[in-house]
C-alpha cells in the first residue's frame, strides 16, 4: 500500500514507490505468453491426435483394399485363396496416394501390411518453429475363408 502525503499545493495524494513501476506489465506479459503456449499445446496437440487417428484409419482401409487383390484362379479351383502381392502393393499405394498421404505396403500370400504417415500443419506452434506434426500408423489385413472360422 502506498503512503499518503500532502503535496506542495496542500492536497493529499498517494506516493508511488519507483521500484514497483512496470512490474505488473511484466507479469501480464509472462502470463500471456504462458497462456498462448498452453493454448498452442492443446490445439496443436489435438492436431497430432487427429493425424494419428487419420493415419490409423487410412492404413487399415488401404490394407483391406489390398487384401482383396486375390489370385482368382486359385479360389475358383477350390484352393486356399492367395493374395496377388504385386497387385496388392499397387492397390495400397494407390489408395494412400488418393488420400494424399505417404506410405508403404508389403504383401505375402496371406497378409498385407500397410504403413501410412499423415502430416498436419500447426497453428500456434509454428510461432516457435514447429510447422507441422506427423503421425505414422501400421495395419495388417489377413485373408480368411469362411464366416465362422478362419482358415489361414
Amino acid at each position: 500500500m502506498s503512503p499518503v502525503s500532502p503535496s506542495p499545493t496542500g492536497s493529499w495524494r498517494a506516493t508511488v514507490d519507483s521500484r514497483d513501476e512496470g512490474s505488473a506489465s511484466l507479469f501480464v506479459l509472462i502470463a500471456v505468453v504462458a497462456l498462448m503456449l498452453a493454448i498452442g499445446l492443446v490445439v496443436d496437440g489435438g492436431r497430432k491426435v487427429e493425424a494419428l487417428q487419420r493415419a490409423d484409419a487410412l492404413a487399415q482401409e488401404a490394407a483391406r483394399t489390398a487384401s482383396q487383390q486375390l489370385i482368382a484362379h486359385r479360389s475358383v479351383r477350390g484352393l486356399s485363396p492367395q493374395i496377388d502381392t504385386a497387385t496388392a502393393q499397387q492397390a495400397a499405394g494407390a489408395y494412400l496416394a488418393a488420400a494424399g498421404v505417404r506410405g508403404s505396403a508389403t504383401a505375402t500370400a496371406t497378409t498385407v501390411t500397410v504403413t501410412a504417415t499423415v502430416t498436419e500443419p500447426t497453428t500456434f506452434l509454428a510461432a516457435i518453429g514447429i510447422a507441422d506434426v506427423s503421425a505414422t500408423a501400421t495395419a495388417t489385413a489377413r485373408i480368411v475363408r469362411g464366416l465362422d472360422q478362419e482358415i489361414p
